[in-house]
């Protein structure tokens, strides 16, 4: 029989080389992984009665997806469907003023 080796060697020794990674170690920047859609922060000023509106589709959006959605996403999903709505009822054509087009936004003529 022929003599193993790494048997010559200390158990400590042995358990030292066993804990030590083989091959290179892969290093990452320190932190949180970027996210797959860019994002970006702002600053906004809103009235006390925006924000409670918001809050409120805050947590209609919560309970209808059954999880906590945050105020950014709560905004992102009104901004696109107003989006939305806008190129439904307008079909490109400019509105007078603030008034008509909130009014049809809404559904009233």
């Amino acid at each position: 029989m022929t003599p193993n080796p790494s048997s010559a060697k200390p158990a400590w020794v042995q358990l030292y080389e066993a804990r030590r990674p083989s091959g290179e170690v892969k290093t990452r920047t320190p932190g949180r992984p970027p996210a797959p859609v860019p994002r970006r922060k702002i600053g906004l000023t809103l009235s006390q009665g925006e924000i409670h509106e918001l809050e409120q589709w805050q947590e209609r959006f919560s309970s209808l997806l059954r999880r906590k959605v945050s105020l950014g996403e709560t905004a992102g999903i009104l901004a696109r469907v107003c989006s939305a709505r806008l190129e439904y009822i307008t079909n490109g054509k400019n509105q007078e003023n603030l008034a008509d087009l909130v009014d049809r936004m809404i559904g009233r003529e």
